[in-house]
């Protein structure tokens, strides 16, 4: 059976579990050791021609209130949840807007964005660990979620439902550089910023630099902005494109690091990066996982051996 994803490649798998409801579970609780893949929308996985094993696909898409949180289903579009925040007046994933998946796959990676983190907004996670067969709600701190890190990098949870907190009252992140440029430019008065604003606002850069996956078939950022020590660094390296983290570390753009190197790569006709955003892959058409891995190892290569750097592949390398 054909496996979605945005990247476009062409990706079977030997068997398919869909979750709609909670009683589906009992057919988890019957897997026995075959290989495990947990797809949600695809968006953040570079897919091998052949799955040997069982994907689960989770389908819960409802949204439930409770006393002290908000209980969403992990199959709910991410889209989707953030146009309900900004109609329900709960706040503070403005930032993440347009943040192309599934609910579920948020907690995973920890989604962030222009200064937001998700992780600042899970109460818990309620999932299926695959490993003792039984239903957990796991809190925020035994999440252990970090930059673009969590407990569920593992692969041994199914992530069912979050809960999350919103605030109840309006306070604009605009941490973010490029965000406060962006208001500046198009002359929108900070104080008289509104939460549909702030969303459209990140919606419009994020449409400036990244493309439709539905139309030009991407994973988004294609690796994590490698932090290193700030005293491994010259203090002009990267000037303009790196940016002071806590405890002396800093963080450096891999998007510049790999224009830094692009005239040195062999780039093969079916891909290409994006002309707005350097760490945005492309697949022009038929590009297979091999080309897509060989390219991705041609460039972490180049890096680490003209500035030694370790890059990290930010989506999900499922090889057949």
């Amino acid at each position: 059976m054909m496996l979605s994803n945005s990247f476009g490649l062409q990706a079977n798998a030997k068997n398919l579990i869909n979750i709609n409801t909670l009683d589906d579970l009992s057919v988890l609780e019957k897997l026995g050791d075959e290989e495990i893949l947990i797809l949600g929308a695809g968006t953040n996985v570079i897919l091998g021609d052949y799955f040997n094993g069982t994907v689960i696909a989770v389908n819960l898409k409802g949204i439930e209130i409770r006393e002290d949180c908000i209980s969403v289903g992990a199959g709910l579009d991410w889209a989707d949840l953030i146009e309900y925040c900004l109609i329900n007046k709960l706040y503070g994933i403005e930032n993440l807007t347009h943040i192309p998946g599934s609910v579920g796959a948020a907690p995973v990676q920890n989604i962030g964005a222009y200064g937001v983190e998700i992780s600042s907004f899970i109460n818990s996670v309620e999932c299926f660990n695959l490993t003792t067969k039984k239903f957990e709600t796991l809190n925020n701190h035994q999440c252990q979620f970090k930059y673009r890190e969590s407990i569920f990098k593992l692969k041994n949870f199914v992530i069912l439902k979050i809960n999350f907190v919103f605030d109840k009252s309006f306070s604009p992140n605009l941490s973010y550089p490029a965000l406060n440029k962006f208001l500046n430019d198009c002359s929108i008065d900070v104080a008289s910023l509104t939460p549909r604003m702030l969303s459209d606002s990140v919606k419009n850069i994020r449409n400036s630099k990244l493309p439709d996956p539905k139309i030009e078939p991407n994973v988004g950022s294609i690796f994590k902005n490698p932090i290193v020590s700030s005293r491994d660094l010259d203090i002009d390296f990267l000037a303009g494109h790196r940016w002071d983290q806590a405890d002396g570390y800093t963080k450096l753009s891999s998007a510049r690091l790999i224009e830094l190197i692009e005239p040195d790569l062999s780039i093969p006709d079916t891909l290409r990066f994006y002309e707005n955003h350097s760490l945005v892959l492309i697949n022009n058409g038929g590009a297979s996982f091999d080309e897509v891995i060989s390219l991705l190892n041609q460039i972490k290569s180049k890096i680490f051996k003209k500035f030694k750097i370790q890059l990290e592949i930010e989506p999900e390398i499922i090889s057949s």
